[in-house]
């Protein structure tokens, strides 16, 4: 079949997103397909149509590949493609709407409010800090709703650093999301499949080299932070994996996906849901392939295996 990978884009996390790309280019022809890769920009309708490609393999990461555009545009050509839909990309990529949802699902996530630019600006939502403040236990997360690789995120450790790291996360996006800070340790779940068959793999722990949250550079820079598995006992893993099971069912993804999780004791909280995970050779969720079983080519291969038919 002819695939044609989408990389690149305009988002922040544009490099990320060309490792990815190549990397899952270079599995589909392991897989026998033709590949043709496109760095998306604004003739990518063009190049879809002239490439008539049998699916598209989205590997692009945030603003425009997770948020349901590019998803959107293929659906509207008829291109079959990797990856949650339309609706559930937006869903997750806005953490406002996925944690609303995962409120109503009741899927543990830590207690948040989110108020828009326009609502510091012209409302006095500042005023509201103080409050906000004494019901995060005097520790709270900061960051832009609508962004991935915790671009623009903040652990805020003092009331007077609150107001900073709002405006900080303001200058990502129009709408910031406050949470309560959950110690403990980081934790990524891989889900493949349906929403209504999802299959968690193996729950993988990111420890952090030197900061408290999982930002960009301990994302993707080798030595920023340590990827294994958890090694959490039986029923742990088995509760963690099933909560990851519960959002990414809530949330309506398909294919693949990592969820984003705090272990509180042991007690899971949903961060959030990452659509298009990551790719890379120092990521989670080929770690969790590898320990599932999976080389990355037979990963890729799940992934795609809805489109492929």
């Amino acid at each position: 079949m002819k695939a044609l990978v989408a990389y690149g884009g305009r988002s922040l996390e544009r490099e990320v997103s060309a490792r990815s790309g190549q990397q899952a280019a270079k599995a589909l022809r392991q897989l026998g397909h033709a590949v043709e890769l496109i760095d998306v920009g604004a003739d990518f309708v063009d190049v879809v149509q002239r490439a008539e490609p049998d699916f598209v393999f989205i590997a692009l990461h945030g603003v425009g590949g997770e948020d349901g555009t590019v998803q959107d545009l293929l659906e509207i050509l008829q291109v079959p493609y990797t990856g949650s839909d339309a609706l559930a990309s937006a869903l997750c990529l806005d953490k406002h709407t996925f944690k609303s949802v995962c409120e109503l699902r009741g899927v543990p996530t830590p207690p948040w409010h989110s108020f828009t630019k326009q609502a510091f600006a012209d409302y006095g939502a500042g005023k509201t800090l103080d409050a906000l403040w004494q019901q995060f236990d005097g520790r709270a997360v900061v960051k832009p709703a609508r962004q991935g690789s915790s671009f623009g995120l903040s652990v805020v450790q003092e009331r007077a650093q609150l107001g900073g790291a709002v405006l900080g996360a303001m200058s990502y996006d129009d709408r910031v999301l406050l949470e309560r800070y959950v110690p403990g340790r980081e934790l990524a779940v891989t889900v493949l499949g349906r929403s209504d068959a999802p299959e968690p793999l193996p729950v993988v722990e990111i420890v952090m080299a030197s900061e408290e949250y999982y930002s960009f550079q301990a994302h993707y820079e080798i030595g920023q932070s340590e990827v294994r598995l958890a090694g959490l006992p039986d029923a742990v893993d088995a509760h963690v994996r099933a909560i990851a099971a519960e959002a990414y069912s809530a949330a309506g993804c398909r294919d693949f996906a990592r969820v984003d999780i705090r272990l509180e004791g042991d007690e899971p909280w949903v961060l959030e849901i990452n659509t298009i995970p990551g790719l890379t050779e120092t990521g989670p969720t080929p770690l969790a392939a590898e320990h599932a079983g999976l080389t990355f080519a037979q990963l890729i291969e799940r992934i795609s295996a809805r489109v492929v038919g």
